[in-house]
């Protein structure tokens, strides 16, 4: 099965070819433009310019779904839609946390993807491995950064209603051991608040190199593979997922507090 995945969560932007998960092409950029310039052309520069491929050739597509730049995501999620629905092809969306993460498939440690979601806060979930396959992930969540101390104490704000909950490893490592395991933090979110996590981790704390602090779409090709139950032909059910209100509802509800928070439920038609 060959699949295009690409991602326009953050400011860099990337498009992959991968065929039964083995990559044959990316094309990956770090700039300030608006996605919408670049992206379908880096579409075409991957399939038509590079491999000497149609984008009838494809089988199905995947975009990173969020969290991320409002803007961004609903850019990335309309082209693949567009395609998928021009060509009658199921289409996927992949969390951007995922498509950082998944990078670190094989590492022993628990691994913590963690994007800047500005206003002094991040976009994080924890993940563990082993020899490539998913065991167990946390809800991903927004937060303070400084609120991962509580995540190693029995009194923090974990289980029911917290940041996690269930007989899961990370319920039993929080929750029962009182203690921080070995984590390697990785995405802008632990580039932007490293002292921070090294303060609170310690030792225990580890960071990601420079080149995989991003999120990658052959990574959210190959989380698309090991769960391709995600894929689906109705492309109205792929909606960006920004786990937080915007910068301009967050404004505008500081300028009339009486607003209550049911005007901000998610009322965008369709993309």
């Amino acid at each position: 099965m060959k699949i295009v995945a690409l991602d326009t969560a953050e400011r860099s932007c990337s498009v992959a070819l991968l065929e039964d998960n083995i990559p044959l092409g990316e094309i990956f950029m770090l700039s300030r433009d608006t996605h919408s310039r670049s992206l379908m052309g880096m579409i075409e520069d991957i399939l038509h310019r590079h491999l000497s491929m149609d984008v009838a050739d494809i089988d199905a597509f995947a975009a990173a779904r969020g969290p991320g730049s409002f803007t961004g995501l609903r850019i990335g999620i309309s082209a693949v839609k567009g395609l998928a629905w021009a060509l009658s092809k199921p289409a996927a969306g992949i969390s951007s946390l995922d498509g950082i993460a998944w990078q670190f498939s094989h590492c022993e440690s628990t691994v913590c993807a963690m994007m800047d979601a500005r206003r002094g806060q991040v976009y994080c979930a924890f993940y563990k491995f082993q020899n490539g396959v998913l065991l167990d992930k946390s809800p991903e969540t927004t937060l303070d950064p400084r609120s991962l101390a509580k995540l190693g104490s029995k009194n923090g704000k974990c289980g029911a209603g917290g940041y996690f909950s269930g007989p899961t490893f990370f319920n039993e490592t929080f929750l029962n051991k009182n203690f921080f395991p070995e984590t390697l933090f990785a995405g802008s979110g632990a580039v932007s608040y490293q002292d921070e996590i090294r303060n609170i981790y310690g030792a225990n704390a580890h960071f990601a190199p420079g080149f995989q602090n991003y999120v990658r779409a052959s990574a959210i090709g190959h989380a698309l593979f090991n769960n391709p139950e995600l894929l689906a032909s109705d492309t109205d059910s792929l909606m960006p997922v920004y786990l937080r209100r915007s910068d301009a509802e967050i404004n505008y509800q500081a300028l009339n507090p009486l607003c209550t928070e049911m005007a901000f439920i998610d009322k965008e038609p369709p993309l």
